[in-house]
């Protein structure tokens, strides 16, 4: 049953091969994997066939296994064609219908291979050649998803009669290409293709792998021997979702006839048929749902396949209120890592997204689904040196426990009769909540938080900072009295001066006392007067500087620290702690400390470590730190 060539296919010079083009290609190699069975004399024109194909294929980066005659063995062919993206089979064809009987889906419209009597030649008569049809091909074969199957030079495969048969008639030329390519459907196959024609095959893959964006019906068209007029288009009968290609014109000396076919979707190109899964991406950097994060961390995400068009505009941040977040963006394709670098450091106790949005496409053209995570930074809290005595005033407390992200997990009511005295362990602003917080320690409610206020303090000045400039307040409705301040606190002007509620003034200074917030006016009439507000309309941190001043020494000094339980901390330029450790992690080695400077932070003054591994970290002076001139070294000389 195979077809008659004509001497000029049969002349196939090998030197025309070797003239194939090379282009570029992924760096992922495509497999195609080439069979060529026994057809006895005809079989050495088969094999230049199939090395043609395989050099077009090789020559555009993929990666070819090849099942030649008189190796073309079942388990051979079955090992070539394993998680192949393009098959391509040369050898007789038994198709349906056909005048050899009714259909017969364990033979028909597959491959014909070494047989059970195959003695190591082409032969291609009784046993040495075996049929094994689509039940068996289905059954058996496992290439890649999405793979192209290619027949070449194989009887009825594209439609035609066997040579010396009556000519097909469209009918017969559609059942033939829909019986043998319903099984490359079946097994997850995009397209099939067969084809007549001299060099068809190797013409054929060098269009296919050229350019793999293209698509399958551009790549059809393109052969030199199409003719527009002699193509027909149906409907798959088997296939849901596929059409028929039939092409029907003059190749040889004879009358026209169905010499090149396909089936599939003419639209879907050879990538987004073996490409089937999107790209997406994971956080790195901080890991999604990362809490604690350094306010000046860069996040980095790693994407899951080279992609095109990540920039700002398709990865961004965003803070918790949904605002972007200005950040550099830069991606290194070898390695797949997106960076997101802020260009100013993220705010304390806040939660940020990362959101990946539409534009970024993989190279088959594939989009990334919209995706987002989240992460928290940590915590803005004091540096407290030491446990903080606070007291609870008599009335109802609301307490709240916080979860690792942040968030506020429960809730829990406490009525207080008498006033109660106990420490907190922290002092800090909380995650979506108002005002500062102040964390418990103590047997029967330690770990819980409870708003700062004048119900809930420590007494005394705790907090004072900076505003910039031009930071407004909105004060609440009503009147609210002027205070001034000394040495013993805020005290109401004397003079009962008030302030008009419901409007926005401009303020530069604020204070806690006694838990009670309190900010400076900025005007003509009442600058420098002291205004209490609820903490629910302070001034966002982002306004406040704690750093209050510096004071550069005259002369090197050193530390003496009592114990090893004091805890050094690193603060950026508004005076926020970014970064808290103990003395008792120090390296020994590290020498004696010294300062140059000390800096005054939301109203305790703290020494700058000036040099070793604890440059630039601070520690608050005080009864367990205190800063001593330097002592000459004794004079050792005889």
């Amino acid at each position: 049953m195979s077809r008659l060539f004509r001497a000029a296919l049969a002349a196939l010079s090998l030197a025309a091969v070797l003239g194939l083009p090379v282009t570029a290609h992924a760096a992922t190699p495509t497999k195609v994997a080439i069979i060529v069975g026994p057809v006895g004399s005809l079989t050495p024109t088969y094999l230049a066939l199939a090395d043609a194909a395989a050099a077009a294929a090789e020559a555009r980066g993929a990666v070819v296994a090849r099942a030649y005659s008189p190796n073309a063995t079942p388990a051979n062919v079955l090992a070539a064609v394993a998680d192949a993206h393009v098959i391509v089979y040369f050898g007789h064809g038994y198709g349906h219908p056909s005048p050899y009987g009714g259909l017969n889906t364990a033979k028909q419209n597959g491959w014909a291979l070494q047989g059970p009597a195959a003695n190591g030649t082409h032969g291609d008569a009784g046993g040495q050649v075996a049929y094994y049809g689509e039940d068996w091909i289905v059954a058996n074969a496992r290439p890649a998803p999405g793979f192209v199957m290619i027949y070449s030079n194989t009887c009825y495969a594209p439609g035609a009669s066997e040579g010396g048969h009556a000519p097909a008639t469209p009918w017969q030329a559609a059942q033939r290409v829909a019986y043998y390519s319903r099984a490359v459907f079946a097994m997850g196959g995009s397209a099939y293709f067969a084809t007549d024609f001299d060099r068809g095959a190797a013409d054929l893959l060098g269009r296919l792998l050229g350019d793999r964006t293209a698509s399958f019906g551009t790549a059809f068209a393109s052969d030199h021997r199409f003719v527009g007029p002699a193509l027909t288009s149906q409907a798959h009968p088997f296939s849901a979702g596929q059409t028929i290609w039939l092409h029907r014109s003059k190749y040889t000396d004879g009358p026209p006839n169905y010499w090149y076919a396909f089936a599939g979707n003419p639209d879907a190109s050879p990538l987004l048929s073996w490409d089937r899964t999107a790209p997406t991406a994971t956080m790195s950097s901080p890991a999604a749902g990362a809490v604690d994060i350094a306010p000046g961390a860069s996040i980095t995400l790693r994407m899951s396949e080279t992609v095109v068009g990540v920039s700002a505009d398709t990865i961004s941040l965003h803070d918790a209120s949904g605002g972007r977040v200005a950040a550099e963006v830069a991606y290194d394709q070898a390695s797949g890592v997106v960076t997101l670098r802020p260009e100013r450091p993220l705010a304390l106790s806040s939660r940020y997204g990362v959101a990946v949005s539409d534009g970024i496409r993989d190279s088959a053209g594939r989009a990334f689904a919209p995706t987002t995570w989240a992460f928290s930074t940590r915590v803005d809290a004091d540096p407290l040196s030491s446990n903080l005595s606070i007291v609870l005033e008599a009335g109802a407390h609301e307490l709240v426990r916080v979860a690792p992200d942040g968030s506020v997990a429960e809730r829990r009511p406490l009525e207080v009769v008498d006033r109660r005295w106990l420490l907190a362990d922290r002092r800090a602003r909380l995650l979506g909540l108002p005002g500062a917080w102040l964390r418990l320690h103590d047997t029967e409610i330690g770990g819980w938080w409870v708003a700062e206020s004048g119900a809930a303090h420590a007494f005394g000045r705790v907090e004072e900072a900076r505003l910039v400039q031009g930071t407004r307040v909105t004060l609440s409705a009503g009147t609210h009295e002027v205070h001034g301040f000394d040495a013993e606190g805020p005290e109401v002007a004397g003079d009962g001066m008030a302030v008009a509620g419901g409007t926005a003034v401009l303020v530069d200074r604020r204070r806690v006392f006694d838990g009670r917030t309190f900010v400076r006016l900025v005007g003509p009439e009442l600058a420098g007067a002291w205004v209490e507000i609820d903490p629910s309309v302070s001034p966002t941190e982002g306004a406040a500087r704690r750093v209050l001043g510096t004071e550069a020494r005259a002369a090197e000094a050193r530390f003496v620290v009592a114990s090893a339980d004091v805890t050094a901390f690193r603060f950026d330029d508004a005076g926020r702690v970014i970064d808290r450790r103990g003395l008792a992690d120090t390296d020994p080695a590290s020498g004696a400390l010294t300062t140059r400077e000390s800096r005054v932070v939301g109203g305790t003054r703290f020494a700058i470590v000036a040099r070793g591994e604890l440059a630039g970290w601070a520690l608050a002076e005080g009864p367990q730190v205190q800063v001593l001139p330097l002592t000459p070294a004794p004079d050792t000389a005889d």
